[in-house]
Parts: structure tokens; sequence; C-alpha cells
């Protein structure tokens, strides 16, 4: 979950100038809990700057397998 919001925060601060990103972390559960109503903290801090990027920026989730070599 936290490398999911530092890729949030660079793309908040660097500024980019494409629409659209993806963020693509090796971890499905923390896919699931972004979908999750309750959740902890560092969640919550996670969907709120996904919330704020979107204003500028269509970001997509997508789970890869750690041992696909992406």
């Amino acid at each position: 979950m936290y490398a999911i919001l530092v890729c949030i925060y660079k793309i908040q601060f660097q500024n980019r100038p494409e629409k659209y990103m993806s963020i693509c972390p090796d971890s499905h559960a923390a896919l699931k809990a972004l979908q999750a109503v309750r959740t902890s903290p560092l969640v919550q801090q996670c969907q709120k700057a996904l919330n704020d990027i979107s204003a500028q920026h269509a970001v997509g989730l997508y789970s890869i397998p750690g041992q696909a070599g992406v």
C-alpha cells in the first residue's frame, strides 16, 4: 500500500502532463483494500490521494504478479 501511495505522490508532485497514468503493484490484496469501505489509516490516505489526483489524471490500477518480469 505504501508503494502505491508513493507512486501517487510522485505523479502529483512532479506535475506530470500525461492524462492517463497506470500504477501496477504486485499486490492484489492492496487493490482489494482500496475498494473496501472500512480500512486502515494508510489505505484511507491512499484513497484520498487517488481522489485528489483524479481531477488531473485518469489513474488505472492493475495487479501484476511479481514474477511477471514487468
